[in-house]
């Protein structure tokens, strides 16, 4: 439910948070949407009042999505990446998460390990379509061994 404020004075408008964290506001209400940002306060006349601490939210959001993450994987981190409580279902699903995301990126440097030594090969030795070539969909990490 949308919390009626009277006093706004300590609160932003959707535009000053946008302006303030590089975002559109377009960005702010769908954050909103996904509930990765809480509900914000409304003004008697209905128009959002943000804390200027949602910038934290915002901030975390767009740290998560640089480190890969989906936006529905924002959601369940962006609370722990802001300083708030969450539950320990939360914070055990925010682990699962997060460790899926560290195998994923070691599995992106060993590919990518491969192909810089494929590139810094000599042209005789194996191209690097071979080591980027795919059997099901996925790069085949066993053409070129890491030194």
């Amino acid at each position: 439910m949308t919390k009626l404020i009277d006093d706004t004075a300590s609160l932003v408008s959707i535009g000053q948070l946008a302006r303030e964290t590089g975002v559109s506001s377009r960005t702010i209400r769908y954050y909103e949407e996904l509930g990765i940002l809480p509900e914000p306060r409304r003004s008697p006349g209905g128009t959002r009042k943000y804390p200027r601490e949602y910038s934290g939210y915002i901030a975390a959001a767009l740290a998560l999505k640089d480190l890969g993450f989906r936006l529905e994987e924002v959601r369940p981190l962006a609370r722990l990446a802001a300083g708030r409580s969450v539950s320990q279902g939360q914070r055990d699903a925010a682990a699962r998460l997060v460790e899926e995301k560290i195998e994923s990126l070691a599995r992106q440097v060993t590919v990518l390990r491969r192909l810089h030594a494929s590139v810094q090969a000599a042209d005789s030795e194996l191209p690097v379509a071979a080591v980027l070539g795919s059997a099901g969909g996925r790069p085949n990490l066993s053409v070129v061994p890491y030194h």
